[in-house]
């Protein structure tokens, strides 16, 4: 699957980049619900309806936070510069649940680059970590303790949004565990040509016992593990790779396969594993000649899993949107409340729907696992 010709892991040194013009520049702290930037080369940005993706907590000093016009590598521990993005090719997007239309529980990011003469298309996909993340074993973050959780409810939202630290519900001893993110967790990925036609549909295996890594484990790409080709030619998808791999393999701590390296609720970098990228991130490198004449459309998501995730739903439907403008630490965040309880109208027009009620958008549901199907609210199924 990785396709490109490089030799070895390597482990890339913290990437300052210039990324967002006049927004601020993103350290990859801050609160999870992306609307604060810390650091002292923050700018608010002027631009209307141009915010650049959120900061979630948790990237490291690799690099990894990086805008995607940084070119993380497949094979590289942080941002490495080794692909030229197309100027005016970048896009983000944000992803909402029913219930909260102002914390992103997720971002798509898109951009084209020239990488060994061959034009790519390149998405990654970044989870916010109050929804999973890459900390398990004893120094597992908001993974529950065996109480039972304050606020959230079974079949409910989060209250206010998914933040670092949130109680989630109970997912046994030691809440969550390394073996929990093996074997089961992917995420799918559609992707349209220009024309607006469906070209590619895959799943991404985030981690599985691969032999041939340095330390036993990595992403098996669309071809093994959790991956697999739902709709077009697997050839096509010329390299993919996922945070918790390069943590493990590119960075170089692939001894850390029983307890994550130590950090706090804010996802303080850990010294002895600075570039320790705490969030789930998926990347995947398309060729761009798979979307013929009509050239490269879009690559969108309609859920987020992950099996166990700190909500009380395992799936979660989400919709895109612009993504919130930043603020510097210490600003006040821009206007707008946390989400509402089940019940509540999740987008503002009435009363939302329970699961059988009549609909007309998935956003009319009160629960995030539900989504508006053939005009009834109705949980989500995840294609095998």
């Amino acid at each position: 699957m990785r396709s490109f010709a490089l030799t070895g892991w390597f482990c890339g040194g913290l990437l300052s980049l210039a990324a967002f013009g006049s927004g601020c520049s993103l350290s990859g702290t801050g609160d999870a619900d992306g609307r604060i930037v810390s650091g002292e080369d923050c700018v608010p940005s002027d631009d209307e309806g141009g915010a650049p993706a959120p900061s979630f907590p948790g990237s490291g000093m690799s690099g990894a936070g990086d805008s995607i016009t940084a070119d993380l590598d497949p094979l590289s521990c942080g941002a490495s510069a080794r692909g030229v993005p197309v100027d005016g090719t970048e896009q983000v997007d944000c992803y909402y649940t029913n219930n909260d239309p102002t914390t992103p529980m997720a971002f798509v990011e898109r951009v084209v680059e020239i990488a060994e003469s061959e034009e790519l298309v390149h998405v990654r996909l970044t989870l916010n970590p109050a929804f999973v993340d890459n900390t398990y074993g004893e120094t597992a973050i908001g993974w529950g303790d065996g109480e039972e959780p304050g606020g959230a409810q079974p079949g409910g939202p989060a209250p206010g949004g998914p933040k670092p630290g949130d109680a989630p519900k109970p997912k046994g001893h030691g809440g969550h565990t390394f073996k929990d993110l093996v074997g089961s967790d992917k995420a799918q990925f559609q992707l349209t040509n220009g024309k607006g036609e469906l070209v590619l549909d895959f799943y991404v295996d985030y981690i599985s016992v691969d032999e041939a890594s340095p330390s036993g484990y990595a992403s098996l790409g669309v071809v093994g593990g959790e991956g697999k080709m739902l709709l077009g030619d697997a050839g096509a998808v010329v390299a993919a790779t996922t945070s918790l791999d390069r943590d493990l393999n590119a960075c170089g701590y692939g001894a850390y396969l029983e307890d994550s390296p130590e950090t706090d609720e804010n996802y303080t970098p850990n010294s002895e594993t600075p570039n320790w990228d705490y969030r789930v991130v998926y990347d995947v490198w398309v060729s761009a000649s798979a979307f013929g004449a009509a050239g490269f459309g879009d690559a969108t998501i309609s859920y987020v899993h992950a099996s166990p995730s700190k909500y009380p739903s395992d799936t979660v439907t989400v919709t895109p949107g612009p993504c919130p403008t930043p603020t510097c630490e210490g600003d006040d965040p821009p206007a707008g409340g946390g989400g509402s309880d089940a019940g509540e109208d999740p987008g503002g027009g009435g009363e939302c729907k329970e699961s059988g009620e009549a609909c007309t958008a998935s956003t009319d549901c009160c629960s995030d696992s539900d989504v508006c199907a053939s005009g009834v609210c109705q949980q989500i199924v995840i294609p095998q």
